[in-house]
């Protein structure tokens, strides 16, 4: 059902939670609407505009809110499961403790955007545009965020966990103490990044740039960083065990008597620098 202008006006008006799931919004102007708390699951609101809306605690599962424009909306702790916000422009908005488990955020634009503690698990964040992004104890397991643009994000103890991270941008980003154990960050530049006491065991870094990145105490155990780009990052502390350095770039690498290397390997040879 498509509501007028002046129906629309009549509806969000009125006293009391507001159901509209699966009701046609598409294109409505709804900006600083207040929704709290309303029903909206399976709506369509696809280009519509909610710029500064009030949209926290709402459920939104299964809607439809590509090319949507949710400049600086507040979305905290709202449910957004297998929503669609392909293309929308969620920058400066707030969506702590948001659920957007299997949510679709392909070439979404999430500039400083507040994910804090929010659920992305099995999201698609292909090509997102995330830059300056607070993920602070985010969940991602099984994510695609192949491709996207993180430079500046705050990832500081997310969950990464079987993440695609292939070819993304992710220069000067914290990771300290996140959790990317079998993730993929093949081809991605993490250059300057803070990865210290990251778990990477078993995650695929081959042709990574990770220059000048801090991973002291890390896990890269079973870590495979075949031509990988390590000029200038710090490994103390960290352990390499069972780890792939094929053909990887260790030239003035970082290291002292706590770094685990693996069996057999000499970092004296490939020009890394102990600091003990």
């Amino acid at each position: 059902m498509k509501f007028s202008p002046y129906e629309l006006y009549d509806l969000i008006n009125r006293a009391g939670p507001l159901w509209l799931a699966y009701a046609d919004l598409s294109d409505a102007n709804l900006r600083g609407v207040n929704l709290r708390g309303a029903v909206l699951r399976g709506v369509n609101l696809g280009q519509a505009f909610l710029n500064n809306a009030i949209l926290s605690d709402v459920n939104l599962n299964d809607a439809n809110l590509k090319g949507a424009v949710l400049i600086e909306a507040d979305l905290s702790r709202s449910d957004l499961i297998g929503a669609d916000l392909n293309g929308a422009d969620l920058s400066g908005a707030n969506l702590s403790g948001a659920n957007l488990g299997g949510a679709k955020l392909r070439d979404a634009k999430m500039n400083e955007v507040n994910l804090r503690n929010a659920n992305l698990r099995g999201a698609n964040l292909v090509n997102a545009i995330m830059h300056s992004a607070n993920l602070i104890n985010t969940s991602f397991g099984g994510a695609d965020m192949s491709n996207a643009q993180l430079s500046e994000a705050n990832f500081q103890n997310a969950k990464l966990i079987n993440v695609n991270l292939g070819g993304a941008d992710a220069y000067n980003s914290i990771l300290t103490e996140a959790d990317l154990t079998k993730s993929s960050l093949v081809g991605s530049d993490f250059n300057k990044s803070k990865m210290n006491g990251a778990k990477l065991s078993e995650a695929k870094l081959g042709n990574a740039n990770l220059s000048e990145v801090d991973l002291r105490n890390a896990d890269l155990t079973d870590a495979d960083l075949h031509h990988a780009f390590l000029y200038m990052a710090d490994l103390s502390g960290a352990n390499l065990t069972g780890a792939t350095l094929n053909n990887a770039n260790l030239s003035q690498v970082k290291y002292n008597k706590s770094t685990v290397w693996p069996n057999g390997f000499n970092p004296r040879t490939v020009g890394a620098i102990s600091e003990d």
